[in-house]
């Protein structure tokens, strides 16, 4: 078969016998009410492999080995904000794509066997031996036997248009009014039988099937209609789905391996019977994106443009007991013996396990007119066409350069357990297929096969991979050294004779100028120019001398270097340039994609980052994507993989190859869920008001919010969060490390807590946001504080005014005891006047004692009186300055001595007035001898130009 067709039509991609692609049909939120819970859900997964490229989807089973505390579950259910729930034996479970929580098993939910989400987005619990409960903002209200429930087991629930709930038991159906009243049902076909499904209908009856295979109506909690296995026409209903779109029409499916589609009205009239094959023995039926999917004991499958299609390569095989849809569009299941599995979209397509090829180390990858070639290193040639492996690739003719005749019918035959090393397309669509071995270097033209070996001057049959030059001559990376070839020979040949000191050759290039680029295995890099050979090794900057790739950037004049520990980049003068801050050192090769950034292939995944940010060569943080992003196959070293025009990469994988477009956006956080359902304080769980505030007690010393990111799909964003009011700077995490975050000690006020994502390209981001209000303490209230401040200030005023107070006293005291000795100092100077003059003696304190007896009864105050008092003692002073001689004479004085006497007022007036404390004293002793007619002495005042104080004195 010719494989080099110039038409590159594209391959129709089939996908034999399981699921699934991305599409890009929007996905709707689940409905509560609306016919059922997921019957007219879209999905984004492809079963038909018709959306998109027909591909990419990952199964994932979780069990007690990877997180899910059981290894068994029986329903499945989502609420509103994006939280999937599961029931098992062990309990009741949430699941936010991150971490399984399980219920407090105190809370009496326990075996839990059926789920159900209301279009009040309650949850309804059914359990296997302890009736029914519904779960409303942390709270559970239980129905139990004594409550009129016809048994504890309760099988389905369900909800009709009005509101009504209906509990299934394996006695009976009862039904739950809109005022949370429950009412058994009472009738001869139904009435105490065992239930076992419940679904509702577009024209709004709900729809059942008991045990013995009875299918059964209801409305407005009453049996509208039943009919038994006579009337059905077959003994062995077992499951049943409404379909969505056609009222009265559902489809009923069997204990065996049959499914049917038709009408309930007197009876059942079949207009389809399917045929389920293998799949025995159907536990569910749901209606998803317009096909009925069937959920049975041998595994799960789906009946879509009359064709059935069991779906295989995925781990849950056995005993799957439901399924719903999440918000983003992906398959949920579960399994009574194997726990629960997803299936989801992935960017990255497993070719191997598509086309159930045997895990095999992959070499090289090329597509070439809608064929893909894979190249392994035990079995040869693998090709990919027409959405099946190739048998044979036909062979025309097939020579040697010196014209030898191979008998070559075959190229796959040809390559049969050859080591592949690399499949170059060229520029005229021609096939270079490098092998370790006596293939050598095969080149296929449209049928011709022309192969190259040592026999033909190649330095050895070891061929790594061949280089197309601006020219149209091919460079080939041998053991042994580098070849040209040109016009189907080999006309030169560089090797250590030429100066390639290690001649192992592992990757070869060529510069702007024609220079050739020969990256070695341990002997660093080497420049073949016309001036001879330059060596680039670790003098020269190469942090390895083991070149794994040597690549041209795709727009800057530069090339790549992967060495085994590091990246590096060669400039147009040759200088090297390590990119040392890049933080994984086993890379293997790169590629450019349309946006510039570098998707960098290593032993442990991809790494992608801008191209920019690799030349800055400063702080580097690139994406990451592993097995637990979807990525199914690891690159495998020294190998080569095709990216096409259209930005698909087929990774040469250690076990196979994996597929991915390296140029559209991985993905889209703005339609992602978050959520704060609760949060606790001090270990007690808060639920938001109808406001959708949370409030938590004053006393409140430990804070956790409990916030979710509703992610189900294989991609990491990246988280921000803050409580604002709080805290002074957001924090980053990824989605996979987000978990409750704890506050101690916040003071009494409304905050903020914000949730921001962000998908790790940057290209999508969104906000969440609630409220928390932590009650404020006695003391943290406004007019509490006014309080303390007015009380503070009485205080301090107190405070003030004893000190105050306090120093008034002393200073009284200070002052009596100054008074005192003031006193007692005046009292000791009018002793002195009076013992100088034995004719007055006492007369200073009889005038003083006169004088405040005077002034008490014209009024005055007890501190003039003081004051007075001791300017009177010492009204006299000036008689000291007169002789005693004087003072006391005995007999008439003469002129001059009485004169001498009458200065007395001036001499005590010079003496006292200096005391400025009291000028009084001083007034007091000169004026005490004027007299009201102006005839007194020594200044002749009169009336009142005499002191107050002198005039009582004299």
């Amino acid at each position: 078969m010719d494989i080099l067709n110039r038409s590159r039509r594209k391959a129709a991609q089939c996908m034999t016998a399981c699921l699934l692609c991305l599409t890009m049909l929007p996905v709707q939120p689940l409905a509560a009410a609306a016919v059922d819970s997921f019957d007219s859900q879209t999905i984004t997964v492809d079963p038909t492999g018709e959306a998109r490229n027909g591909e990419g989807y990952s199964a994932v089973l979780y069990d007690i080995t990877n997180g899910l505390p059981t290894s068994d579950a029986n329903a499945i259910a989502m609420t509103s904000d994006g939280c999937i729930w599961i029931g098992s034996y062990s309990g009741l479970l949430r699941y936010d794509g991150n971490n399984f929580e399980r219920l407090d098993s105190t809370t009496g939910i326990a075996s839990v066997v059926s789920l159900f989400v209301d279009s009040k987005d309650r949850l309804w619990i059914g359990t296997n031996d302890s009736g029914a409960a519904v779960l409303e903002k942390g709270e559970f209200r239980y129905f139990k036997v004594s409550d009129g429930l016809g048994s504890a087991s309760v099988r389905s629930i369900a909800e009709d248009p009005a509101g009504n709930i209906y509990i299934a038991t394996t006695e009976g159906i009862s039904c739950v009014d809109s005022a949370m009243a429950l009412h058994p049902i009472e009738d001869p076909q139904v009435g105490g039988a065992y239930i076992r499904s419940l679904r509702l209908g577009c024209d709004g009856a709900v729809y059942g099937v008991t045990m013995e295979g009875t299918v059964f109506t209801v409305q407005d909690c009453q049996v509208t209609s039943a009919y038994d296995a006579e009337q059905l026409g077959f003994t062995d209903a077992r499951a049943i789905c409404p379909d969505p779109e056609r009222a009265g029409y559902l489809y009923i499916g069997t204990i065996g391996s049959e499914l049917y589609y038709g009408k309930l009205q007197d009876g059942f009239t079949v207009e389809q019977a399917i045929d389920t094959g293998k799949l025995e023995c159907i536990n569910a039926i749901n209606c998803v994106d317009g096909a009925p999917w069937i959920c049975t004991d041998k595994g799960i499958g789906f009946y879509k443009r009359d064709e059935f299609t069991p779906i295989s390569n995925v781990p849950m095989t056995t005993s799957v007991e439901c399924m719903c849809v999440d918000y983003q569009g992906n398959l949920w299941f579960t399994s009574s013996q194997q726990g629960v599995m997803k299936i989801v979209s992935n960017h990255f397509t497993d070719i191997f396990e598509k086309y159930h090829l045997e895990d095999e180390v992959v070499y090289s990858t090329c597509v070439a007119q809608s064929t893909l070639l894979i190249g392994t290193k035990n079995h040869g040639l693998i090709a990919i066409r027409n959405g099946k492996p190739m048998s044979n690739i036909t062979v025309t003719s097939a020579v040697s350069p010196s014209g030898e005749q191979y008998d070559d019918k075959d190229l796959l035959t040809i390559l049969q357990d050859s080591k592949i090393r690399s499949i170059i397309r060229d520029s005229k669509e021609r096939i270079w297929i490098s092998t370790f071995g006596e293939a050598g270097l095969v080149r296929y033209d449209y049928g011709k096969v022309l192969r190259f070996t040592s026999a033909d001057g190649l330095p050895s049959d070891r061929v790594r991979t061949i280089f197309e030059r601006a020219d149209g001559s091919f460079l080939v990376a041998c053991t042994g050294g580098v070849a040209v070839i040109e016009n189907d020979k080999v006309t030169k040949v560089y090797t250590e004779a030429d100066g390639i000191e290690n001649s192992e050759v592992l990757t070869v290039a060529e510069t702007e100028s024609g220079d050739i680029l020969a990256g070695t295995d341990g002997g660093g890099l080497f420049v073949i120019g016309n001036d001879g050979v330059t060596h680039l090794g670790t003098d020269e900057g190469l942090s390895s001398e083991v070149i794994m790739r040597v690549k041209k950037d795709a727009t800057r004049d530069l090339y790549w270097i992967v060495t085994s520990n590091s990246i590096a980049y060669l400039g147009p003068d040759y200088v090297i340039h390590t990119i040392k801050e890049f933080p994984y050192p086993n890379n293997f090769d790169l590629y450019q994609n349309s946006r510039d950034e570098m998707w960098i292939l290593s032993s442990s995944g991809i790494y992608i980052a801008q191209t920019e940010e690799l030349l800055r060569n400063e702080e580097i943080i690139p994406l990451f994507y592993g097995r637990e992003n979807g990525l199914t196959r690891i690159a495998t070293a020294n190998s080569y993989s095709e990216l096409t025009e259209a930005g698909d990469l087929y990774i040469s994988g250690t076990s196979g190859v994996a597929r991915v477009n390296i140029n559209e956006p991985f993905e889209d956080v703005s339609s992602i869920r978050m959520d704060v359902p609760y949060v606790e304080a001090d270990g007690e769980r808060y639920y938001p008001d109808d406001d959708g505030t949370f409030k938590v007690p004053a006393e409140t010393k430990k804070l956790t919010v409990h916030g979710y990111v509703y992610q189900y799909s294989l991609t990491e964003p990246e988280i921000t969060y803050l409580l604002e009011g709080f805290d002074k700077t957001p924090v980053s995490v990824s989605r996979s490390d987000f978990n409750e975050v704890s506050y101690t000690n916040l003071a009494g006020g409304s905050y903020r807590f914000v949730m921001h994502l962000t998908d790790t390209e940057g290209e999508s981001d969104q906000e969440f946001s609630v409220r928390i209000v932590k009650q404020k303490a006695l003391y943290e209230m406004l007019w509490f504080r006014i309080l303390c401040v007015v009380l503070a200030i009485l205080l301090a005023g107190l405070i003030v005014m004893l000190i105050i107070r306090k120093r008034i006293e002393k200073y009284r005291k200070k002052q009596e005891e100054d008074k005192m000795l003031i006193r007692m100092i005046v009292e000791a100077f009018a002793k002195v006047i009076d013992m100088k003059d034995e004719y007055t003696n006492g007369h200073s304190t009889r005038v003083a004692d006169y004088t405040v007896m005077l002034a008490r009864e014209l009024g005055y105050d007890e501190e003039t009186l003081e004051k007075w008092h001791n300017i009177a003692l010492l009204h006299d002073i000036g008689k000291v300055s007169v002789p005693q001689g004087v003072l006391n004479k005995q007999g008439k004085l003469t002129d001059e001595e009485f004169a001498l006497i009458k200065s007395h007022p001036v001499r005590g007036y010079e003496t006292l007035k200096e005391i400025s404390i009291m000028p009084e004293l001083a007034v007091g002793a000169e004026s005490h001898h004027e007299r009201p007619d102006g005839k007194g002495y020594p200044r002749g005042l009169k009336g009142d130009e005499i002191p107050r104080v002198a005039q009582i004195i004299a």
